[in-house]
């Protein structure tokens, strides 16, 4: 599946050849379309009708913006089954992250400062992560294992 490829097909279109079955159902993800949905997925739904402009961005029509907002809210959602693994992973990363930060920067800090840099970091991780998986998942790219619970391995 290709993430730029075409639905459907135009006489006389070149990318057209990237479709060779009739039958295929791609959807259109361009860079500005993806940009949009990470906004809808990332920053709180009252602010993105104001990022989207200033991410030099094509503001979208009232009803397509309610529909994203709507979608937004659906991708977030399918991550429910995710909750826990995430609330374990992302603090983990956060401390990593904000770690290797300060160990590059050359600075030391006090106990509580390393705190607050680690919680700044945990907001935009999970933020991140939230959206990136949140899309590949309703793109199709992923999908979860039927009957793996939370705690559990994958034999095999």
């Amino acid at each position: 599946m290709g993430i730029f490829s075409r639905k459907n097909k135009d006489d006389g279109d070149p990318l057209d050849g990237l479709n060779t079955d009739d039958d295929l159902q791609v959807d259109i993800y361009t860079p500005q379309m993806l940009t949009k949905r990470l906004a809808w997925d990332i920053v709180p739904c009252s602010e993105v009708e104001r990022l989207i402009p200033l991410m030099g961005l094509t503001p979208d029509s009232e009803e397509v913006s309610e529909m994203e907002h709507q979608a937004s809210h659906d991708r977030v959602d399918a991550l429910a089954p995710l909750k826990e693994m995430l609330a374990l992973f992302i603090p983990i990363v956060s401390g990593i992250t904000a770690s290797a930060m300060l160990v590059n920067s050359g600075n030391s800090v006090d106990e509580e400062t390393a705190a607050v840099l680690q919680r700044h970091h945990s907001v935009v991780v999970r933020a991140g992560v939230v959206a990136i998986l949140a899309n590949l998942l309703d793109m199709g790219i992923i999908s979860y294992t039927d009957g793996v619970q939370f705690g559990e391995q994958l034999l095999g």
